[in-house]
């Protein structure tokens, strides 16, 4: 069973009725381009309601590139070493199978997932900007075979 608590350097919310999807194209000369989130001045309790929505999206749902499109920003910093960094589209690239294939129940702020993985506690930490996520860092622990702490881990 794997643990998922998630943490943020600031809170996360909803599009406002102004702008429904809170997107914009990135620069590029490419129609086809994916949009992602414009960052927008937002009140604590926006930001709070904004974070809420992409874990339901990006966690819950599992919708990998409609949580970026919502809720994070082109220019994402990714601090994963085994992850593409800087990049919105990039990510979603590389998360969409992964997070296609999980089997991941979701309690709140933890998760467990199953598939040959031992006890590991894993936190997300997410940086906004305004409205949108900006970066993300995630810190991963896994439970020795010889731990001696009864309390190792959550």
């Amino acid at each position: 069973m794997a643990l998922l608590a998630l943490a943020t350097a600031t809170t996360a919310a909803a599009p406002t009725p102004s702008n429904p999807d809170n997107t914009t194209s990135p620069a590029t000369t490419n129609a086809s381009a994916p949009t992602y989130c414009v960052p927008r001045a937002v009140t604590p309790a926006e930001q709070s309601e904004i974070f809420a929505a992409f874990v339901q999206e990006f966690y819950v749902v599992r919708n990998v590139a409609n949580a970026f499109k919502l809720y994070v920003v082109a220019d994402y910093i990714q601090h994963n070493p085994y992850e593409p960094p800087n990049d919105a589209a990039g990510s979603v690239e590389y998360l969409t199978p992964i997070f296609s294939n999980l089997s991941i129940g979701v309690e709140i702020l933890h998760q467990g997932f199953g598939g040959g993985i031992g006890p590991v506690a894993i936190a997300d930490i997410f940086e906004f900007t305004d409205s949108c996520v900006k970066e993300h860092w995630d810190v991963t622990q896994e439970l020795p075979a010889d731990a001696t702490n009864p309390l190792a881990l959550f």
